[in-house]
């Protein structure tokens, strides 16, 4: 019996401690939605657009790539986005109506199936950086208050984990928010995919609207610990409009 209550007991406090996790997470995304310009501001926008300045660097330093684009999502009253950007002297437009993915390359549109999957990938990567923290507290999502951390700049952090997906499924991505001890911005995040970890840095804020965004961030490949391998990209942020 008494072996009984203790197991009894034993389950009670793993329970709690849990709890107790979670709602520090919980906590703490909220400050950091508040610092971000609150959750009524961005339930509130209606579209939301801004040009975005990317540099892909390969493992020797070399520099990959360059591409200026100007990219705009409508919130409501259903999702909607468009990326477009000139590229040999075409002009490449990206649709997403709420349903399905266009691409057009100058006059011709382009029905490649795969192609337009990995299109509207690129969608969804541009819409979850801005997207952050809002939609951290929604969705099946595992979330997990990970204590005060150090990276790799020596800056000092508080952490949660994210798991969007399985967490027994090795090709489920696992995110690490990292954010400041003062201001409660998102100054970081990890992520581990199925080949490979990335750590990006929000270098700079643009604070103009009413709204908190990235204005400068870098990216890195990562070992698994966090430690810089090579610099992989970098991203400018400008002429942030919303509407509501």
């Amino acid at each position: 019996m008494r072996k009984l209550n203790f197991l009894f007991i034993s389950v009670l406090a793993l329970l709690f401690s849990c709890s107790k996790e979670d709602k520090k997470a919980v906590e703490l995304i909220q400050k950091s939605i508040e610092a971000h310009g609150g959750q009524k501001t961005w339930d509130s926008a209606e579209e939301l657009s801004f040009q975005k300045q990317t540099s892909l660097f390969l493992e020797n330093g070399d520099e990959e790539s360059e591409s200026t684009q100007q990219i705009s999502f409508r919130l409501k009253p259903y999702f909607e986005a468009k990326i477009s950007y000139e590229k040999d002297g075409l002009v490449h437009r990206i649709y997403f109506d709420g349903a399905n993915t266009k691409y057009h390359m100058g006059e011709n549109e382009i029905k490649n199936e795969g192609f337009l999957q990995s299109k509207k990938k690129e969608i969804d990567a541009a819409f979850y950086v801005i997207n952050k923290p809002f939609d951290l507290l929604t969705g099946a999502k595992l979330v997990t208050y990970q204590g005060l951390q150090t990276l790799p700049d020596g800056s000092e952090v508080e952490t949660i984990q994210v798991i969007d997906g399985d967490p027994n499924d090795p090709k489920t991505d696992i995110w690490w928010y990292y954010f400041d001890l003062e201001t409660f911005l998102i100054v970081a995040y990890k992520t581990k995919t199925s080949d490979h970890f990335s750590l990006v840095y929000n270098l700079s804020w643009d604070q103009r609207s009413a709204m908190v965004f990235p204005a400068t961030r870098e990216s890195y490949r990562v070992d698994s610990l966090g430690n810089h391998l090579y610099l992989r990209a970098k991203y400018h942020y400008s002429d942030f409009q919303i509407s509501k």
